[in-house]
């Protein structure tokens, strides 16, 4: 059965290329997803950046990530239920988090007088 999951896997990964490719041409940037550097932004979101045993190097969104767990590897649970093996350090993945969340977040503390 493992064999299968792999399938559903490389078919979701290729449905959603197109349809970021199609989500880019529709905003008129003119060029694929795949030609911009989508570790600063994709389709208005921010991600992070992780690498799959592979050495697949992929994107994730950070509000889509329901837990970590440390095994050898890391492995990644996401909202939707699947799971993803890493090669990255949790920490590192942390990190990555964290550098998100503050960038989310600002404060003003300028004294009126």
């Amino acid at each position: 059965m493992k064999w299968w999951r792999n399938y559903n896997q490389e078919m979701m990964d290729r449905t959603r290329d197109v349809r970021m490719d199609r989500i880019f041409r529709d905003k008129g940037n003119g060029a694929s997803h795949l030609e911009k550097d989508i570790s600063q932004e994709a389709g208005g979101r921010k991600m992070i950046k992780v690498t799959r045993l592979s050495g697949e190097e992929i994107y994730l969104n950070v509000l889509q990530i329901e837990s970590m767990s440390c095994i050898p590897e890391t492995k990644i649970k996401m909202m939707n239920g699947y799971y993803i093996i890493i090669k990255d350090s949790a920490e590192s993945v942390i990190e990555q988090i964290r550098r998100f969340a503050h960038s989310c977040v600002t404060c003003d503390l300028q004294e009126e007088g």
